[in-house]
């Protein structure tokens, strides 16, 4: 039977991201994408004009329906919430589907580059540590990983010794978890980190520099269909590197605006050989 899988998070009609990118990924691995939009974009909010439906008030909701309709799921994700809220909302639709699902992934989207970003402040942060308590599977950038943890981010300012300290500091955070610490840059590479019980695991990838609009939207549904499939973190992170390091690469051989996203479609069919 094909796997079913929660995506909860906004929809953007430009960007390439959020529900946009997730539905086409998870279709591409034969899993059925089950979308709850928290808010509904004319294009994504790096763009200067941009209009936004919030739709915090729709998630309640659809979990009674969804209860109602004898409803489950095989996986769950989570990506950017933009208040209060839609965590607590979130937080409730994963306790209620939590008996039959396999795989619950939360990214922990708060900020990066050592700043929060402006909707959140240590109330919202709070509640996101809370939705993170929740996860199987925790995929956070450095920031956030500092945020969950209650570290210093300038103390992660060497990169000689970066990598030992960043899987000390995460550890803790990953008992009873899966952990994925994203976008490390680390001697001219980017770095993802795995840490699944006592295993610790780095992949290298190319560091293209610049931000891309959608980017973590893409690797989190592959590793949650790459998971759903079979596979372990470990791999299931290596797939999803290899995919966006693909559609980055693709996308740099043309201008381009980074924040209309990058060329994954093309590369969609090479996900049915991860599963």
């Amino acid at each position: 039977m094909q796997s079913k899988a929660l995506v909860i998070n906004d929809l953007s009609s430009f960007g390439k991201c959020s529900l946009t990118a997730a539905i086409a990924v998870l279709s591409a691995m034969n899993i059925q994408p089950c979308p709850l939009p928290t808010a509904v974009l004319s294009s994504q909010s790096e763009f200067s004009q941009f209009y936004c439906k919030d739709l915090t008030e729709i998630m309640p909701e659809y979990k009674m329906v969804w209860l109602q309709n004898g409803e489950c799921f095989d996986g769950i994700s989570t990506g950017y919430f933009a208040n209060g809220k839609q965590l607590d909302s979130a937080i409730d639709i994963i306790d209620a589907f939590r008996p039959n699902c396999r795989a619950v992934l939360v990214d922990p989207v708060m900020g990066d580059g050592g700043k929060l970003y402006p909707v959140y402040d240590a109330a919202a942060c709070e509640k996101m540590k809370l939705l993170a308590s929740r996860a199987d599977i925790l995929t956070p950038n450095l920031t956030e990983l500092c945020i969950l943890t209650g570290t210093d981010y300038s103390s992660l300012s060497n990169e000689t010794d970066c990598l030992e300290r960043i899987a000390q500091i995460a550890k803790p955070l990953a008992r009873g978890r899966g952990i994925i610490v994203t976008g490390i840059r680390c001697r001219g590479d980017i770095c993802n980190m795995v840490i699944s019980g006592s295993s610790v695991e780095v992949f290298r990838s190319k560091l293209i520099d610049g931000s891309f609009s959608g980017t973590g939207d893409i690797f989190a549904a592959v590793v949650l269909g790459s998971v759903l499939g079979g596979k372990t973190l470990a791999e299931s992170a290596k797939a999803a590197a290899k995919f966006v390091e693909l559609a980055i690469s693709d996308t740099i051989k043309q201008q381009y605006n980074p924040i209309y996203g990058v060329n994954f479609e093309k590369y969609l069919a090479t996900l049915s050989e991860v599963k």
